[in-house]
């Protein structure tokens, strides 16, 4: 699934549309100042260009001949579109009791092998008390992802960070939410 950006003043031939690809894990944490909070004017465009220059086959050449309406209506769109989750993308949000959940964007691992779906397994208490000791939030992040979706970091970095966001809530609340909250809802009468 590709998103569509029209341009009002760059063109490509007769076009205006440049193609969005979505990210993935390992380009999106790779991106200038991505753990940073408050950006300077300086870093926010270069974080931007670089955004810009990942997700589309915009050359740097042809990014030098950008307007500026052009450079602020693709970082937009970019931006919107690689942080909507997957679920919201597909029209079918991923429910607290489903345990299984197909990818949008499908990926090969180093095996070869295609990673179509994702089936979550309950962590233990021993993966809690393994979680409460780790520091650095990706870590965390990472290790609470090969617990719960046998996932290897190699195979968390090729996701695309689309399927990467539905599914991330969902990995969260197995170490959070009490049992209940994955029970199916019953009628009362």
């Amino acid at each position: 699934m590709k998103k569509i950006s029209k341009l009002p003043f760059f063109k490509r031939g007769e076009s205006n549309d440049v193609a969005i690809e979505p990210l993935s894990v390992e380009t999106f944490r790779g991106l200038p100042f991505v753990n940073e909070d408050d950006l300077s004017a300086s870093q926010y465009f270069e974080q931007r260009k670089a955004m810009i220059l990942a997700a589309t086959n915009i050359t740097p050449e042809e990014f030098e001949t950008f307007t500026a309406p052009d450079f602020n209506t693709l970082a937009h769109d970019i931006q919107t579109y690689i942080l909507t989750p997957s679920d919201e993308l597909k029209g079918q949000p991923l429910d607290n009791r489903d345990f299984v959940f197909t990818l949008l964007f499908p990926f090969d691992n180093d095996l070869a092998e295609t990673i179509e779906t994702i089936n979550f397994e309950v962590p233990k208490v021993a993966h809690s008390q393994a979680l409460a000791a780790i520091d650095d939030d990706f870590e965390r992040e990472d290790f609470m992802f090969r617990v719960v979706c046998h996932l290897e970091k190699v195979d968390i970095n090729q996701m695309k960070l689309n399927d990467y966001l539905c599914i991330k809530p969902k990995v969260g609340d197995f170490f959070l939410q009490s049992g209940d909250y994955f029970r199916p809802m019953t009628l009362k009468a």
